[in-house]
């Protein structure tokens, strides 16, 4: 008897309605099985998808942060497996596996499609995750179709993430930035039953800056007289309603329902294509934000195991300067470029974050 539980055991689980981990304890207790192979059927196509700590778009390497919401159903007969929830922090400690979620259909397109609406529908995030990714493979014809081999995603390169069209990211960013003043005024110390916005004398639009996607997004918008909101292109934007964690607005004649989360600068919103995250910037641009020119920056966070070089010291194209370990994987970083080493900020045993500083390497060039 195999009596190693498969981390894909709850597939079988679906499509025979037997409870595997069950029979496993009772054998244990020894009892006998009472199940004969007779018994077993298979019903319908189950699959299932695993929500990871990662960056698909960039070479899925392990991404870090907070998880600032979990809210997630079982509808449509989806079962979540999960062992993380909402606060917690998400290291480099440990696999970067958060979750499970399986669906089960009748057929495989059923089942995909079942999956894919339950991933879109999560409001479960607040850091890099695949979650976009697995919805785009869910939706290829080919995976529907079944024409699934090893080198599938070398193949069809489905995109890392959920891409909004410009359209998509303004109706983001008007719902977030509503939201934002509507919970602005409800916990205002001063004049709190006054109006996010009112004013009575012609003054510019209030603006806010939102970074979705690695771009930046900015909204303006002025509150109307019928408490409305209109922005500078024409948009018509009414709140029918919010809550803590959500908002019902109409934008320009039709009506969306968003979950919302907001944990210091960052905004998790669920929509009808799924989750992003934005994160608000700052009115004012620090100096000390911006990287120096030659710096070599972790391309992910994680601990300093090895530091192969020292100031001064000459490197060639390739060369191994640093090792990172991150979720129990090394990543090395090599030198982009032929120069020498002006500056080191790190040293092993270090935590760094996504692009943090690691050094500063002087190109050749500007040595001559």
């Amino acid at each position: 008897m195999n009596t190693r539980l498969q981390v894909e055991h709850p597939v079988t689980e679906m499509i025979t309605g037997i409870d595997i981990v069950k029979q496993q304890i009772n054998i244990a207790r020894g009892e006998a099985l009472k199940l004969t192979q007779e018994d077993i059927t298979f019903t319908g196509h189950s699959i299932e998808a695993r929500i990871y700590a990662e960056d698909p778009a960039n070479d899925f390497l392990p991404s870090t942060g907070k998880l600032i919401a979990d809210n997630h159903k079982n509808d449509n007969g989806l079962r979540w497996d999960t062992g993380v929830e909402a606060g917690m922090q998400i290291g480099t400690d440990f696999d970067p596996m958060l979750a499970k979620v399986i669906s089960h259909g009748s057929t495989r397109e059923e089942a995909s499609e079942k999956l894919a609406i339950g991933l879109e529908k999560a409001h479960f995030g607040g850091f890099t995750n695949n979650i976009g990714f697995l919805c785009n493979i869910l939706r290829n014809q080919d995976f529907i179709a079944g024409n699934t081999t090893t080198d599938f995603i070398e193949l069809y390169k489905p995109e890392g993430q959920i891409i909004l069209s410009e359209s998509e990211r303004i109706l983001t960013g008007i719902s977030a930035a509503l939201w934002i003043q509507e919970i602005n005024r409800k916990t205002a110390t001063v004049l709190k039953n006054i109006p996010s916005g009112w004013h009575n004398a012609r003054l510019p639009n209030q603006r806010i800056s939102f970074e979705i996607d690695g771009e930046e997004i900015e909204i303006k918008y002025k509150r109307l007289r019928d408490n409305s909101f209109k922005t500078p292109d024409g948009t018509i934007a009414i709140v029918h309603g919010w809550s803590r964690d959500s908002i019902d607005i109409e934008i320009n004649g039709l009506r969306y329902k968003y979950n919302i989360t907001k944990d210091e600068d960052l905004i998790l919103i669920t929509h009808q294509r799924g989750s992003k995250v934005l994160k608000v910037l700052p009115r004012f641009q620090s100096s000390s934000a911006k990287t120096p020119e030659g710096s070599l920056v972790s391309p992910m966070p994680g601990k300093v195991t090895e530091v192969n070089v020292k100031q001064g010291q000459k490197v060639s194209m390739g060369d191994e300067l640093v090792v990172i370990e991150a979720m129990k994987m090394n990543h090395a970083i090599s030198a982009d470029q032929d120069g020498t080493v002006d500056e080191i900020f790190i040293k092993v045993g270090d935590q760094v974050d996504l692009g943090a500083n690691l050094l500063i390497l002087e190109s050749e060039e500007d040595n001559q």
